[in-house]
């Protein structure tokens, strides 16, 4: 009991009449975690690729590469490797490119998605859990050869990096709302896994630094995310930007998130 409430039980105590009692104090439970949303999770993952690469319905083999060094690197089936992570365990998967079992997940753009907000994780989270079983028996197991690996821990290979996220990244509880704000975010959980971690291209890549965005109109660089057609018409160089532009932007930026992209990109 605080020194000034004992004072005036002593007061009350002295005029003969009984003290009234304290009070309690009201219990205020601790507010739980709030669960994901699956349907904007499933907005996010289309967003930022998670079933491209895992392919639609996480039953993987979306992405699915062979390299000239006897390297395979397979998109896995989402809907059997979640039993293996707690809702903890995927945050730090996403986040921190921390496995269940402590293997690299190579090919997996942690650098990007190290940049998700809490509620984005927790809706992708909730769209992960949410996905009905898939069976895909034909899928083919990564493996990565001895030299690979080699490269991957040495910090030589072309790839070595994008597996990890930076130190002492710290994202946000949600994303923005200011638009600024807002696009800066969009780009680096949407563009850096093929436009560089700094949006400035990797070296020797045929994928541009994000400052021919400026090149777009407002309404050309709305068209080239809802329909793949750049500036002066057509398709990207490769085909890929217009791919990935209808298959994961058309069906997820809203206009407002679209011109927010477009305002962060003039202004870098």
């Amino acid at each position: 009991m605080r020194r000034s409430g004992l004072i005036v039980l002593i007061l009350l105590a002295a005029c003969g009449k009984p003290p009234a009692p304290e009070p309690k104090p009201a219990v205020v439970a601790d507010d739980p975690v709030p669960k994901g949303d699956p349907v904007e999770g499933a907005r996010v993952a289309r967003r930022v690729g998670c079933d491209g690469c895992h392919s639609e319905g996480g039953k993987g083999g979306g992405f699915d590469i062979k390299t000239a060094e006897g390297d395979r690197v397979v998109a896995p089936n989402l809907t059997q490797r979640r039993h293996g992570y707690d809702d903890a365990g995927i945050a730090a998967l996403l986040r921190e490119g921390r496995t269940h079992d402590g293997h690299r997940p190579f090919g997996m753009p942690i650098k990007m998605l190290q940049h998700l907000s809490d509620r984005e994780v927790r809706d992708v989270t909730a769209w992960l859990r949410a996905l009905p079983a898939a069976g895909n028996p034909g899928l083919a197991e990564s493996a990565i050869t001895p030299a690979t690996m080699k490269q991957l821990l040495d910090g030589t290979h072309p790839y070595a990096n994008d597996d990890r996220p930076d130190p002492g990244n710290m994202p946000p509880a949600a994303p923005p709302t200011e638009p600024l704000a807002l696009g800066r975010h969009l780009a680096y959980t949407t563009c850096t896994e093929c436009h560089g971690w700094d949006l400035n291209g990797f070296p020797g890549d045929d994928a541009p630094s994000l400052v021919v965005a400026k090149a777009y109109t407002p309404e050309k660089f709305a068209r080239l995310m809802r329909t793949g057609e750049i500036s002066t018409g057509g398709k990207s160089k490769t085909g890929f930007m217009s791919e990935i532009a209808t298959y994961r932007f058309a069906p997820t930026l809203t206009d407002a998130e679209i011109a927010a992209l477009k305002q962060y990109l003039d202004s870098r």
